[in-house]
């Protein structure tokens, strides 16, 4: 090749389009009969699309403790999780032997605790779960987690009850055709297993009661008091006490805080996606989000909540 070929081939090189490579990322979620599943789908489809270089898929996983383990491994590189799980994780208590390499971007939705059964079975509170099959709960999940927190703080152990672990459809399914008598589903508001079983059962919500709720919050303080609305479960017509905790998003520590940075200003950004897909969304706001304790916050999540709420701050003092 002479000379002028040499040339005009290395301009070409040159002024042609620059591939941006793009990275494939995991998001650890939750079974698809919860919320985890279908928001993390969503958000995974927002990232996806609006984050420069980032292509991300949606796992189904058995939800929690499994997938903060993946993404400390870096098996997954997002995930949703269980405040009380993550408290353990970074701790290196609990379900797990040392602590794990997790940073948060952000608190997302509340989980509710629904302690679940069918008219007609004898249980109208937690004391009368003894001597019935109850079921807790996947192991690896924050279900799993939570249902046994609440036992222990109660004084109640699987030495009182039948143990079942079951995922969500699979403790809903057992309500219907009688193989268990209560389950706990712990999952945002609306969640589909309790609306589906709601529908097609006389569902009852069992209900805690103040001193069950002082023991909770005094065992777990990372549990809070909530009120099941009526309205959002048929059936379910008066206010319903019972415990809650909040939902995290966790990435691996080292994460590079510029892509940190970018998942969680998309995820605010198209905010109003997310609403469409559940009405748990509403409620993820960068005041909450940000508000995360003693947890390790992402670096580059703070340089977001530190923008966003610092020009939030200076309008507000106009």
């Amino acid at each position: 090749m002479g000379t002028l070929g040499r040339v005009t081939l290395l301009a070409a090189l040159l002024l042609a389009p620059q591939v941006v490579q793009c990275q494939t990322l995991s998001f650890a979620t939750g079974n698809p009969s919860g919320i985890y599943y279908p928001l993390g789908g969503g958000l995974a489809s927002i990232w996806s699309r609006y984050v420069d270089g980032i292509n991300i898929k949606a796992e189904v996983t058995a939800g929690s403790v499994t997938n903060l383990v993946q993404v400390a491994k870096l098996e997954s590189h997002v995930g949703f999780a269980q405040g009380d799980s993550v408290a353990d994780a970074v701790a290196g208590e609990g379900r797990f032997p040392y602590p794990l390499p997790l940073a948060i971007l952000g608190k997302m939705y509340p989980n509710v605790v629904h302690l679940v059964t069918i008219e007609g079975s004898g249980i109208t509170s937690v004391d009368d779960l003894r001597g019935k099959k109850v079921s807790v709960g996947p192991p690896g999940s924050g279900n799993f987690v939570t249902a046994w927190n609440i036992l222990t703080a109660l004084g109640i152990t699987e030495r009182d009850f039948t143990v079942r672990q079951l995922n969500y459809s699979e403790t809903s399914n057992g309500l219907k055709n009688g193989t268990i008598d209560a389950g706990f589903i712990a999952g945002g508001l609306g969640i589909a297993a309790v609306v589906e079983l709601a529908v097609t059962r006389k569902m009852v919500l069992v209900p805690f009661t103040d001193e069950e709720m002082k023991k909770v919050t005094a065992h777990i303080p990372a549990y809070s008091t909530f009120s099941v609305p009526p309205g959002v479960y048929r059936g379910v017509d008066e206010p319903v006490q019972t415990p809650t905790l909040w939902n995290l998003l966790v990435v691996h520590r080292d994460m590079d805080e510029d892509v940190a940075y970018r998942l969680i200003k998309a995820l605010f950004d198209f905010r109003g996606t997310l609403e469409k897909i559940s009405r748990v969304a509403r409620l993820i706001v960068p005041e909450t989000a940000a508000s995360i304790g003693s947890l390790p916050l992402h670096p580059g999540a703070k340089r977001y909540y530190d923008e966003i709420l610092g020009t939030k701050r200076a309008r507000a003092a106009k």
